[in-house]
C-alpha cells in the first residue's frame, strides 16, 4: 500500500512539474506575443507617419498644378499647350496675364470610348500665383462650357488627399440644400459659417452633434488604433510608456542590424 501512495505521490510530482513547465513557456509565449504585438502596432504607427509626411511632400510638389475636368478629347489637337493658353485666355479673360504653363497633357491612362468622359487636363504652372489666379478666376465665372459641357477647374491633389474630401461630398450637398455658407480646407477640412460666426469643424461627429446631418451618413472610418487581444489592459504611467518604447525601437534597431548584414 506504502509503495503504491509513493508511486501515485511520484506520478503527481512530475504531472505538477510538468503543468509548471508548461505554464512558464505558455506565459514566455504570450510575453513575446505581446511584445511582438506591439512592435506591429509601433510600426504601423510609424508608417502611417511617414506616409503622411510623404503625402504632405507630393502635396507641395503639386502646389502649381491644376486640374481641368470636361475638356472632350482630341479638343487640343497635335499642342495642349498652345490650346489650353488660348482657351484660358478667352475664358478667364486673362489676355494680359502671361501664363507660364511650362507643362500640361491629359491624366495618364488609356483614351477612353467616345461617350465616356474625358481624361482630366493636369496643368502645371511656373508661377504659383499665376495657377491661383486662373483658380480664383474660374471660381468667380462659376461656371464654363466647352462645346456644350461644363469645364470644372480644381486643385491637383494627391490621391490620399482626394479620396479623404470625396468623402465629405454627401456633407458639402447637405450644407447646400441648407444653405449655410462653408469652406472645405486642405486637406479635408470644413469652416462653417454660422450665425455666431466661423467654426472650423475636422470630423462628421461635429455636424452630426449639431443636427446639419443624419446619424448614419457621412460617417468617416475610424483612425483609432485597435487593442489587440494581448496587449496589457488599463493605463500605464508615462514612464512605463517610455521605455516600452526605447525597448521596441532597440528591437527594431536590431532587427534591421541583422537584415542589413545577412
Amino acid at each position: 500500500m506504502s509503495t503504491k501512495l509513493n508511486d501515485i505521490s511520484s506520478e503527481l510530482k512530475e504531472i505538477t512539474d510538468r503543468v509548471e513547465a508548461t505554464e512558464q513557456r505558455v506565459a514566455e509565449v504570450e510575453e513575446s506575443h505581446a511584445e511582438h504585438a506591439e512592435m506591429i502596432t509601433y510600426t504601423l504607427e510609424l508608417q502611417k507617419s511617414i506616409q503622411a509626411q510623404l503625402t504632405d511632400l507630393e502635396a507641395r510638389s503639386r502646389r502649381n498644378n491644376i486640374r481641368i475636368r470636361g475638356i472632350a478629347e482630341g479638343s487640343e489637337g497635335d499642342n495642349m499647350k498652345t490650346f489650353l493658353e488660348q482657351f484660358l485666355k478667352d475664358e478667364l479673360s486673362l489676355t494680359e496675364t502671361p501664363l507660364g504653363i511650362q507643362r500640361c497633357h491629359r491624366s495618364l491612362g488609356p483614351r477612353p470610348p467616345q461617350d465616356s468622359n474625358p481624361r482630366s487636363v493636369l496643368v502645371y504652372f511656373l508661377e504659383y500665383t499665376t495657377k491661383e489666379q486662373v483658380l480664383r478666376s474660374a471660381w468667380r465665372k462659376k461656371e464654363i462650357h466647352y462645346k456644350g459641357k461644363r469645364v470644372f477647374f480644381e486643385q491637383d491633389y494627391p490621391t490620399e488627399i482626394h479620396v479623404k474630401r470625396k468623402a465629405y461630398t454627401f456633407i458639402r450637398k447637405a450644407l447646400k440644400e441648407k444653405g449655410i455658407r462653408f469652406q472645405m480646407l486642405y486637406p479635408a477640412k470644413f469652416r462653417v459659417f454660422f450665425d455666431t460666426g466661423p467654426v472650423m469643424e475636422e470630423t462628421t461627429d461635429d455636424l452630426r452633434k449639431r443636427g446639419l446631418i443624419p446619424d448614419g451618413h457621412g460617417a468617416a472610418p475610424s483612425t483609432r488604433s485597435k487593442q489587440t487581444s494581448w496587449e496589457t489592459a488599463g493605463p500605464k504611467s508615462r514612464r512605463q510608456q517610455e521605455i516600452r518604447l526605447k525597448h521596441i525601437q532597440d528591437k527594431l534597431k536590431g532587427f534591421r542590424r541583422n537584415e542589413e548584414s545577412s
